[in-house]
């Protein structure tokens, strides 16, 4: 199982809204997803709650789910939807089990201080400097237009880690949070726009599990899923 946690200390930078809709994208190509959501507010987890049951299921992971349940959906994914304060040791154990850290911060000065004390300390976890964990930076309701969305870019810039994507300031991600959506699962006439902001995380998944693959041909010891299961759309 591959999992992608989704961190940053600052409250309101998108985490719940990238952690659904990246679970929404998986979920939407058939793979088989969980999400583990350890904010205290439960965004992701009452999402799912309103989550239509024709869509393709995606499996809630608490302290109250049934393991036998969980063993049989056999997930292939997990998203770890994180809370504002992340303790040390709760930071340094979700690192060691992840693969992907995907860092949402909005463009505002107050985010973008507390993202780069955040990154300092991802840095210095011996997952992260071993190149185990692949670390992607995501501008919040970012308006290219602004300056702050400049500010935002130097500081991305600054950082020395990719930038994957910027989710464009849209009232499709609210209705999507009302309804238990993800923008994979509407129309592609409706979101045409949000979906070409989308395909660079897209591809930055790819390639990294590209990488990851190679290394655990190689005999790296990497959690890994079925041969061939993989299919990020």
């Amino acid at each position: 199982m591959y999992t992608i946690l989704v961190a940053n200390p600052k409250g309101g930078a998108g985490k719940s809204t990238l952690a659904t809709n990246v679970a929404g994208m998986l979920a939407q190509t058939k793979q088989r997803v969980v999400i583990m959501d350890l904010d205290k507010q439960q965004s992701a987890t009452n999402w799912l709650a309103r989550r239509p049951a024709m869509l393709p299921r995606i499996m809630s992971w608490t302290e109250d789910t049934d393991m036998e349940e969980l063993r049989a959906f056999a997930p292939q994914w997990m998203v770890v939807d994180t809370h504002a304060r992340l303790r040390r040791a709760d930071r340094t154990y979700l690192l060691s089990r992840a693969n992907f850290v995907l860092v949402p911060v909005n463009p505002s000065v107050f985010d973008i201080e507390a993202t780069a004390k955040f990154l300092l300390k991802l840095h210095q976890d011996p997952n992260v400097q071993s190149g185990k964990v692949a670390i992607g930076l995501v501008g919040s309701r970012t308006d290219s237009r602004t300056r702050m969305a400049q500010e935002l870019n130097s500081f991305f810039k600054r950082s020395g880690l990719p930038v994957v994507m910027f989710v464009p300031d849209s009232v499709v991600y609210p209705q999507c949070a009302r309804d238990g959506v993800s923008i994979y699962d509407l129309p592609k006439a409706r979101t045409e726009q949000q979906l070409d902001a989308w395909q660079p995380l897209v591809d930055w998944l790819r390639s990294q599990l590209t990488r990851m693959r190679a290394a655990e041909a190689a005999g790296a010891a990497r959690p890994t899923v079925e041969p061939g299961v993989v299919q990020v759309a």
